[in-house]
């Protein structure tokens, strides 16, 4: 069970692989794909999505991962009021709050949790802006990936092998 230092580089090193695995996917499958590596703000968003999503799981609990998460998500929050983004700025503060209902290591590190707790980020473009709905899904990728690498470091997602009789 590593600490926040180990959730952080797993959400980056996991979200590597998954920005490499998008640079090589031809772009006729996603029209955002082919460009990514050379679209800085996407690349920097994708690692910093990544990370709180990484990061996310043990934001019940007070920790340094917490503190991280919230003080990126304040800024992220801040800055999508001063655009003008209301919705996304509650919808972004409405997630931040969700680790509280709950004890840790609950229901907020399942597998479920880890594909429907990004999911606003597709289903939002998906009934309100279908033009962005590539890039949604990308970005959606990233949250995933970051979540995925926590479930990953703390065990959860495959079990260990005991075999009975052994030391």
């Amino acid at each position: 069970m590593p600490g926040y230092k180990g959730h952080i580089i797993g959400a980056v090193v996991c979200n590597a692989a998954y920005v490499g695995t998008l640079a090589s996917v031809p772009p006729t499958i996603l029209d955002n794909t082919h460009n990514i590596v050379s679209n800085e703000q996407l690349l920097v968003g994708l690692f910093v999505i990544a990370v709180l999503f990484g990061l996310f799981p043990d934001i019940d609990t007070n920790s340094k991962g917490q503190h991280i998460f919230y003080g990126l998500a304040i800024i992220a929050d801040i800055l999508l009021i001063m655009d003008g983004r209301m919705v996304a700025a509650a919808f972004l503060g409405l997630l931040a709050m969700t680790p509280i209902v709950g004890k840790h290591r609950g229901w907020t590190h399942s597998k479920l949790a880890m594909l429907l707790v990004p999911s606003p980020i597709i289903v939002i473009p998906y009934l309100y802006n279908q033009a962005i709905l590539d890039t949604a899904l990308i970005v959606y990728g990233a949250a995933v990936t970051g979540y995925f690498s926590h479930l990953l470091f703390d065990g959860m997602i495959w079990k260990r092998i005991h075999i009975k009789g052994g030391r």
